[in-house]
């Protein structure tokens, strides 16, 4: 069922009262807002418990919706909402003088009725009577308006004859969404459980994609009318209202006067549970939000996660944002935006010599290209490359890995290390080039010389022996020496021999001649 709920029957008067209006202390200069952070402000009267005429069901609940749907974005210390016994005359025109005192000419301004109004253009607060000097009228309101300096304002009027304000509201910076001509009552319907005109203004918001005809992902005041009006003839045609009421829209605001902004966000990359996707600022996401809403020229930081990690030795590495940008944060004031992701391998190499080339991040199913030097020497070691092991084999110290999965290849190597024998006698045996942990067998001769003769007194450095053969480990360079000391006893037993002998010579020469010399 459906009923014209907003015109208040006019009682007949000897005398009509004149339009009359209380006076307001009005400030005389209005304190400005941050002009370099505009703000949005806004002000909602609504009225379904009236004191002295008959009630409407909907305006409050509706006009609620619109507050909560503003307020989180808004926020709500920059709105009011009035709602039946709050809405009265004097609450309404000082809620504007708020509005005045607090919106600075950048901001933006908000004023919404809804409720009963009269023909002529007059609003009912809550405590209207059959007396025109308890209703709003159109100049009080406009006049109230005028000391709001903002250039951006917009009035949404939910009454009957809201049309009737057109004249007086719209001016430069205005736009005023009316929801019948002057002419024409407003309606609610049972079957909606909505006031009409306010319920398509709250379905612009619902059906956004639809409502911003532009798609610049804002919405302005003239879409919010452009979208709602003809639904509303629409909906009242074809559910038999009579009259049917027609939308209103003054519009003295060059452009289009948007109220919110939108941002969206998708994922193209299906991230493990439980990352926080999404960071705006400083409010963390786990699961992508069906839009943001925000104030429209509003600068908001934007993060994703360069990384994030998908198991040991697995990523998805940050690919980009849909409109080419590559930086993980960006400054984002509106828009449709997704960033996509690809999974990336780890490959560690292992090598207990070189700098292997190739270990680190790739693109899964792509081909890692690893290499070694396959021999290096230096002065007494030798590394020699044998081939790798892990998930690759082969010999070749320069190869390719298919990187499907996180993988780990090591780089075998041979050693060989330099053995170094000494002596300042003889010719020690077993020198020279041995790979790790052969055992060499070394040796020198332990005597050498005849008459002053060497004696070996054994081996120092990196083996101590006493045996002139031995055997010696090569598990690192080694280098043994070989000590000797003089032995002079066969010179000592030659020259007690030559001695010997020489004094036997003599005494046999002396003895003869002394023969010699007794036989004359």
């Amino acid at each position: 069922m459906s009923k014209s709920l907003f015109k208040i029957p006019l009682v007949v008067f000897i005398v009509v009262i004149l339009v009359s209006a209380a006076s307001f202390i009005l400030p005389s200069a209005p304190a400005q807002a941050d002009e370099s952070s505009p703000q949005c402000w806004a002000v909602f009267a609504a009225i379904s418990d009236y004191q002295n005429v008959n009630d409407l069901p909907y305006p409050v609940q509706d006009s609620t919706a619109l507050y909560n749907l503003f307020g989180p974005v808004w926020g709500e210390d920059n709105m009011q909402l009035l709602a039946n016994s709050q809405a009265t005359k004097v609450n309404i025109l000082h809620a504007i003088d708020w509005l005045a005192e607090n919106a600075g000419v950048n901001d933006t301004v908000f004023f919404s009725f809804a409720g009963h109004g009269v023909e002529g253009g007059y609003l009912c607060p809550y405590e209207a009577t059959a007396s025109y000097s308890s209703y709003i009228s159109s100049d009080e309101l406009a006049e109230a308006l005028a000391e709001v300096q903002a250039q951006r304002i917009v009035v949404v009027l939910s009454n009957c004859y809201a049309g009737a304000f057109k004249p007086d509201l719209t001016k430069d910076g205005r736009v005023v969404l009316m929801g019948c001509q002057a002419s024409e009552v407003g309606w609610e319907s049972t079957n909606l459980g909505h006031v009409v005109f306010l319920y398509f203004i709250l379905q612009a918001f619902e059906n956004f994609t639809d409502a911003d005809a532009n798609h610049d992902y804002e919405l302005s005041a003239e879409e919010i009318f452009n979208y709602a009006a003809p639904l509303v003839v629409q909906y009242e045609t074809d559910h038999l209202f009579d009259p049917v009421q027609h939308p209103v829209l003054g519009d003295g605001y060059i452009n289009e006067l948007a109220l919110l902004a939108r941002f969206v966000f998708n994922l193209q990359t299906n991230l493990p549970s439980g990352t926080q996707i999404l960071t705006v600022d400083d409010v963390g996401y786990t699961t992508a939000p069906p839009y943001l809403w925000w104030i429209p020229g509003s600068s908001h930081i934007v993060t994703v996660p360069e990384e994030v990690a998908a198991g040991t030795g697995s990523r998805y590495a940050f690919a980009g944002w849909s409109d080419g940008e590559t930086s993980a944060t960006r400054i984002l004031s509106k828009g449709s935006f997704s960033v996509s992701y690809y999974m990336e391998r780890l490959l560690n190499i292992i090598s207990a010599y070189d700098e292997p080339i190739g270990a680190g991040w790739y693109l899964d199913r792509s081909y890692a290209d690893i290499s070694v030097i396959p021999y290096i020497e230096s002065a007494d070691t030798r590394r020699i490359f044998t081939g790798w092991s892990g998930d690759i084999t082969g010999t070749s110290s320069a190869v390719s890995l298919f990187m499907d999965a996180p993988k780990t290849v090591t780089a075998n190597w041979r050693s060989e290390y330099l053995l170094t024998l000494n002596s300042e006698y003889g010719k020690p045996v077993g020198a020279g080039w041995y790979d790790e942990l052969d055992s060499v067998n070394v040796s020198v001769e332990p005597v050498q010389g005849f008459i002053v003769r060497q004696i070996f007194d054994g081996w120092s450095g990196d083996l101590t022996s006493k045996d002139s053969r031995t055997t010696v480990t090569m598990n690192v360079p080694k280098t043994l020496t070989a000590s000797w000391h003089t032995d002079y006893l066969q010179l000592y037993i030659l020259i007690v021999v030559v001695v010997v002998i020489a004094g036997g010579v003599i005494f046999t020469v002396v003895l003869m001649r002394r023969k010699r010399t007794a036989g004359f």
